[in-house]
């Protein structure tokens, strides 16, 4: 005997609201029978239709190409099908192993900050170190915010900006104006470089308000011994508002390439 299925009987099955089923039946995709009541039955043809249909949708497929699909299914459709599904499948793959590596990495970098010493000058060497840089005036904390999310859209850059000690603003060393931010990157059209060499750094927990007094004490104690700032303040805000809510856990750190005074 043939066996029919009831419309809440296939919406609970396929967790499907009844409105898309209707929707399927109204695009010509499923076609189920009606009983004497007029109550629309569902045949395992159907089922077998909407196992399809639900495969489709995960590659993203339109109504029109899942009827097209449906109405001219062959072997070598179906095998180029599969193919399509396989290369989705390996993409999003990809996607998560990025993922996972952006987290550890967000996860070592914050665990890092244990590390670190506060509230002290020190001078230590870096590598250079390439970067996208996007000039702007910026006048107020929270422009770092939008034109960091800006430099990242005009670079096409997919980068996380939580923990990942990647990226802050670069200052005059002389007006001390905020003028750009940046984001550190190994990409080869970078357009900006911090340079290798000695660098002057200084961290320091707490509202980042402090890094204009603090730019003052680093040129004075670089002064006295017998260095100055060669070109920029880069700081980077190692922990802010995307990490916690509590001003007295943000970490911000100055650095600045240094050389020796002209005799």
């Amino acid at each position: 005997m043939k066996k029919y299925y009831k419309i809440k009987e296939i919406s609970d099955l396929y967790n499907i609201q009844t409105d898309s089923l209707r929707y399927y039946e109204e695009m010509d995709l499923i076609h189920p029978l009606r009983s004497s009541a007029n109550y629309r039955l569902y045949t395992i043809n159907d089922i077998y239709v909407l196992n399809i249909i639900r495969d489709c949708l995960k590659l993203g497929y339109s109504t029109n190409q899942i009827k097209e699909y449906l109405n001219n299914r062959s072997m070598n459709q179906t095998i180029s099908f599969l193919k399509e599904e396989k290369d989705v499948i390996e993409q999003k793959i990809i996607e998560l192993q990025n993922s996972l590596k952006s987290i550890e990495n967000r996860l070592n970098s914050l665990n890092q900050i244990h590390q670190l010493s506060f509230n002290t000058f020190e001078i230590k060497e870096f590598d250079s170190r390439t970067c996208f840089r996007l000039k702007r005036n910026i006048d107020q904390d929270a422009s770092v915010d939008y034109y960091l999310t800006e430099l990242m859209k005009k670079n096409h850059l997919d980068v996380s900006i939580l923990g990942d000690f990647n990226s802050g603003s670069i200052i005059d060393k002389d007006t001390y104006q905020y003028d750009s931010v940046f984001i550190l990157s190994n990409r080869k059209d970078c357009d900006f470089l911090l340079k290798k060499g000695s660098y002057c750094i200084y961290t320091y927990k707490g509202n980042y308000v402090r890094s204009n007094e603090i730019f003052i004490h680093m040129k004075q104690w670089l002064k006295e011994r017998g260095f100055e700032v060669e070109d920029f303040f880069y700081e980077f805000l190692l922990v802010d508002i995307h990490e916690t809510m509590n001003p007295d856990e943000y970490v911000t750190q100055i650095q600045a390439k240094i050389k020796s005074l002209a005799i």
